[in-house]
C-alpha cells in the first residue's frame, strides 16, 4: 500500500472506533460500518486523485522530456526511484494510452456532466431518501441533483438551463397541466428522448 495511503488512513482512524473482540462483523452497528467504508472509500478516492496529478502534471506533459520523467518531483520526494520509474512506465504504455483515449473520447461526448463521483445515482437516490423522508424522488430530480455543486449551484449554463425546465416542467405536473406517463416523464420531456438513449 502506497505510503500516501497508509497516512491518511492513520488520519482517519480516530474517526471510526470498532471493539476488536467479542464481535462479529454482522454485530457491528449499520452506522459504524458506513462510517468504516467512507473512510476506506476516502483514502481510495484520495490514492486516485494522487495517482491522477502525478500523471497529468508530471507525466503526460513530459512524454518527449525523458529527463524530467527520470525521478520522482521535487514536491514528492518520498517516492521512490523504482516505484516511480515502474509508474511512469506504466503511464506511458500503450495500454494506458488506449484507455486514456477512450475516455477523452466518452467525455467529449457527455452533454450533461454529473458531478456524483463513485457514489453514482443508487448513493444519490439513498442520499435523498434519507434527507427527505416521504417526497417521491422522480428520475429529473435526481438528474438535476447530481449535477449540483456542494453548495446546491449548478456551474455548467447548459445544464441550469435544463435544469430550469425541468422546474417548470414539474410544476406544471404538480398542477395538472401536464401529465407524465411510462417513458414520457418530466425528464424525457426536459432533454428528450435521444440524449436519454445514449
Amino acid at each position: 500500500m502506497p505510503r500516501v495511503v497508509k497516512r491518511k488512513l492513520q488520519k482517519l482512524r480516530p474517526i471510526v472506533e470498532v471493539p476488536l473482540v467479542d464481535k462479529k462483523w454482522s454485530q457491528i452497528p449499520k452506522d459504524v460500518k458506513e462510517q468504516i467504508w467512507e473512510a476506506v472509500d476516502m483514502a481510495f478516492v484520495k490514492w486516485k486523485d494522487f495517482k491522477s496529478t502525478l500523471t497529468r502534471h508530471y507525466i503526460l506533459p513530459y512524454t518527449n522530456d525523458k529527463e524530467k520523467l527520470s525521478h520522482p518531483p521535487e514536491t514528492y520526494k518520498f517516492i521512490e526511484k523504482a516505484q516511480w520509474d515502474a509508474f511512469v512506465a506504466s503511464r506511458l504504455s500503450q495500454d494506458f494510452e488506449s484507455v486514456h483515449s477512450q475516455h477523452a473520447q466518452i467525455r467529449e461526448k457527455l452533454e450533461y456532466n454529473h458531478r456524483l463521483s463513485r457514489k453514482g445515482y443508487a448513493g444519490l437516490e439513498d442520499e435523498l431518501e434519507e434527507t427527505m423522508p416521504g417526497v417521491e424522488i422522480d428520475r429529473s430530480t435526481l438528474w438535476k441533483r447530481a449535477r449540483q455543486d456542494k453548495h446546491g449551484n449548478i456551474p455548467d449554463p447548459k445544464v441550469a438551463e435544463k435544469a430550469k425546465l425541468i422546474d417548470e416542467l414539474q410544476k406544471q405536473v404538480s398542477e395538472g397541466k401536464v401529465r407524465v406517463d411510462g417513458s414520457k416523464d418530466v425528464l424525457t420531456m426536459a432533454l428528450g428522448p435521444s440524449i436519454l438513449a445514449d
